[in-house]
């Protein structure tokens, strides 16, 4: 009978958790608006602590320090955001002409199977061209966006760079009054703050290779692919492939199918070698994720955070991890989140 009471009560307290988590997701997702500008402004702020820390330790008081920090970001990332914007204008008025490039191909492949297949294939350049043309207004949406909550963004940085030093002395105090310990989370934000930096670096190649290739093939618009390419390979798995998707439909369009091979080809090779060899080599195994829950982790903050979510994915779900870690009831979860080999090593351990 006690055994029954302790699982039923084991029961109810799984349920509530799990509908304490529901309520979370919707939670998070209703309140995007605010929550985003100060997950960016975190996220920024991480990376800028070098910069910080630099300043100094060469003898800049604190606020001036924080101030020439933010400067820096701004003078990084404003000029980036506007070209993109600029260049993704003049892309979207170019529209028709290419819609219709590319329902001249279309027609011709169609042509060409029924007269080798004998066969009517059906083919839809319009669905497309929508496509692309909502890729390229996503990109535009999320650089808009982007633009309308950067004054919030930087104010809540300048606030976040300025408390910065006194983060450890103040996750000591908590513990001391028997508050949880928030250690793990400092260990946390370095590994987000290496992940970051080493995507940056991964990221700026990847752009640049981009921008190059499809520059020394004759392509309009190189280095909007570049940015692109830049841009999406924060979007762990997936990005880079889908970054591959616009050039090499373009290719199609004002060049030639064997063009578009080569784009394609080379935006692969380009996503080989440094997603599969480069950024793995300088990540390490540190982080503990397994490679399906990083997939995963993309669909679910992309479903709940839109784009910004997508590219904030590994990050998030690190300290998703860490929160879970430290939960008695979802430690489990933390366990299931985390690479097999790495559980494997923990049980032969113990």
């Amino acid at each position: 009978m006690e055994k029954r009471t302790s699982r039923s009560i084991s029961g109810m307290r799984m349920l509530s958790a799990l509908a304490s988590i529901v309520i979370i997701i919707g939670g998070l997702k209703l309140a995007a608006d605010l929550l985003l500008p100060v997950i960016l402004a975190f996220f920024l702020a991480v990376v800028s602590l070098p910069i910080l820390r630099a300043l100094r330790e060469r003898g800049l008081p604190r606020f001036p320090a924080v101030l020439l920090t933010v400067i820096v970001d701004i003078g990084i990332l404003s000029p980036v955001v506007m070209i993109g914007l600029n260049l993704a204008t003049e892309f979207q008025e170019k529209f028709d002409y290419y819609n219709q490039g590319l329902a001249n191909r279309a027609e011709e492949f169609q042509g060409w199977v029924k007269e080798e297949f004998e066969y009517e294939l059906k083919v839809e350049p319009e669905e497309v061209m929508q496509g692309i043309e909502t890729f390229v207004v996503g990109f535009l949406g999320g650089a808009a966006e982007f633009l309308k909550d950067f004054t919030f963004v930087l104010i809540i940085l300048i606030f976040f760079l300025t408390e910065a030093g006194g983060f450890g002395r103040k996750m000591g105090a908590i513990k001391l009054a028997r508050g949880p310990d928030l250690s793990r989370f400092a260990e946390a934000a370095k590994d987000i703050q290496k992940y970051l930096g080493i995507k940056t670096a991964v990221s700026i190649i990847t752009g640049v290779l981009a921008g190059f290739l499809t520059w020394q093939l004759g392509l309009d618009f190189a280095l909007l692919w570049g940015m692109v390419a830049f841009s999406f390979n924060y979007i762990p798995a997936i990005g880079s492939i889908i970054a591959s998707i616009p050039p090499t439909l373009l290719a199609l369009v004002d060049q030639t199918p064997g063009v578009a091979l080569l784009v394609l080809l080379g935006f692969l090779a380009i996503n080989m070698l440094l997603g599969n060899f480069i950024e793995p080599m300088l990540l390490g195994r540190k982080f503990g994720i397994s490679v399906s829950m990083v997939v995963l982790s993309v669909v679910f903050w992309g479903w709940i955070w839109g784009l910004i979510g997508m590219f904030l994915a590994v990050p998030l779900t690190i300290l998703l991890k860490v929160a879970l870690d430290n939960s008695t009831e979802f430690q489990w979860l933390s366990v299931a989140m985390g690479k097999h080999d790495r559980v494997v090593v923990e049980e032969d351990a113990s």
